[in-house]
């Protein structure tokens, strides 16, 4: 019998930071990301007042006065999702990690196979967690992955939730259908249109007009709903389809300030991708203004390309159109979309075949200088207001 698993840890990025400092227990903490203008996580003192993750921390300020504001600690938070990872694993070892704080299992690999007491078994994953990595996790079972999903959401924190064929529809009709994984705004509209208030309204509805609306995924995802599994669990997702940064700061209107953020997630995101021996074929760059405002710019490459030389003017033109219309800036994001197999290099046919081999060549050598000393050993002249506080041993000016 099909039977999943979703482990989800509870406000993470801010559990990370209570276990580091103990003092910061049973208080309202909100746990923020770089720059410090937005809440990644809230402790669940602080979600009681009403903040959310992703609010501006000028709003949360307004909703949970006197709590605790601390920058998130993304090394501290990656050694504890490891330790996560490696708990769950004796348990169960064919496993999915989603994101850096949730997990599915398949509980089919289980030794001795499906535990007779699963809500028993959850309960003590949970025990074990808070003894050996002192993180609280929420727990949902059931016969599909997006069921899992949304069970392990049901109730939080520290919850263990078990959908079965019994008490299937009485949790859909539970359950609004915008809390269904995926649904997204696009779709919530149609399901506002046709009146599908519930989850349990899309899983039961016209299996035509779903496909019409959705198409495939859309009846993917009933049956999902209905206990049906679709998705396996997938323990080598393959390489990434795109790569992607951003980061947030307080509002500003310097111009260099900005783009030098740009700079620092192109020179991360082409990193990453040459990591897996892939190329892109497209550029997607957005900006947010001091209202939470996003303006996007998708730009098409006229060939694969892999090194910052090639991707850089590109680059440069995306940020002089998204930079006219958002002068006062709050986030800087950048992702490199459409990505495939690297393979031999080819040169285009209107290309200066010695200017991209040399590309390739300063590359590779960035690439070691990288892996070897670190990521900031070595930065473009541009991105020097971003690595201001940090110390390169090398400049490159552009």
């Amino acid at each position: 019998m099909l039977m999943f698993a979703h482990i989800d840890a509870d406000a993470f990025f801010a559990s990370v930071l209570q276990r580091k400092y103990p003092k910061l227990k049973g208080k309202p903490l909100l746990a923020l990301g770089m720059g410090g203008g937005c809440v990644i996580a809230a402790s669940y003192e602080a979600k009681a007042k009403g903040v959310k993750t992703g609010m501006r921390l000028a709003d949360a300020r307004k909703l949970c006065r006197g709590a605790v504001e601390m920058p998130s600690d993304f090394e501290e938070t990656a050694v504890a999702s490891r330790q996560i990872a490696s708990v769950l694993h004796e348990q169960c070892p064919v496993m999915e990690q989603m994101s850096v704080d949730e997990w599915f299992l398949d509980l089919r690999s289980m030794q001795g196979g499906l535990p007779d007491n699963l809500f028993r078994w959850a309960e003590q994953i949970q025990k074990d967690m808070l003894q050996r990595v002192d993180i609280s996790v929420s727990a949902g079972i059931a016969h599909s992955k997006l069921l899992a999903k949304m069970a392990s959401e049901y109730h939080k924190p520290a919850a263990v939730t078990l959908i079965t064929k019994q008490n299937l529809e009485a949790f859909l009709r539970d359950r609004p259908a915008a809390a269904i994984p995926g649904i997204g705004r696009r779709r919530s509209l149609h399901a506002e249109a046709n009146r599908w208030q519930t989850a349990w309204d899309v899983a039961t509805a016209d299996q035509e007009q779903i496909r019409r609306l959705f198409g495939k995924p859309g009846r993917e995802m009933q049956l999902e709903l209905l206990g049906t599994s679709i998705y396996g669990v997938e323990e080598d997702a393959g390489p990434p389809k795109s790569v992607s940064r951003c980061r947030s700061f307080r509002t500003t209107e310097d111009r260099e300030k900005i783009f030098s953020s740009v700079l620092d997630h192109l020179s991360y995101t082409v990193l990453k991708m040459r990591r897996h021996g892939l190329m892109c074929r497209e550029l997607c760059m957005w900006l947010r203004d001091g209202e939470y405002r996003h303006d996007g710019r998708n730009t098409k490459l006229p060939q694969p390309m892999d090194t910052e030389e090639q991707i850089l003017p590109y680059v440069r033109e995306c940020f002089r159109h998204l930079y006219e219309g958002t002068s006062r800036c709050t986030q800087t994001g950048l992702a490199l979309c459409n990505l495939r197999s690297k393979g031999s290099l080819q040169f285009s046919l209107f290309e200066d075949v010695k200017h991209a081999g040399s590309s390739e060549q300063m590359q590779e050598k960035l690439d070691e200088l990288h892996e070897r000393f670190g990521r900031i050993s070595v930065t473009r002249g541009s991105a020097l207001p971003t690595r201001s506080k940090e110390k390169s041993h090398l400049t490159i000016i552009y």
